[in-house]
């Protein structure tokens, strides 16, 4: 199972076990935000890390 979090300068987001829900939380740490058409835009220096987990 793959985890996505975004990662910025000064912090560094929860992991979570979907793109879509990491980027809807990037709000929070900074990183990014959803546009009016849905679209997420990550502020620049924003880094997306992903990491794979074993299956249980």
């Amino acid at each position: 199972m793959t985890q996505y979090r975004f990662v910025t300068r000064n912090r560094a987001g929860k992991w979570y076990t979907s793109l879509a829900e990491a980027q809807h939380q990037a709000n929070r740490i900074g990183a990014g935000f959803t546009d009016a058409l849905g679209r997420f835009i990550a502020y620049r220096g924003t880094v997306l890390e992903m990491r794979e987990m074993p299956a249980t």
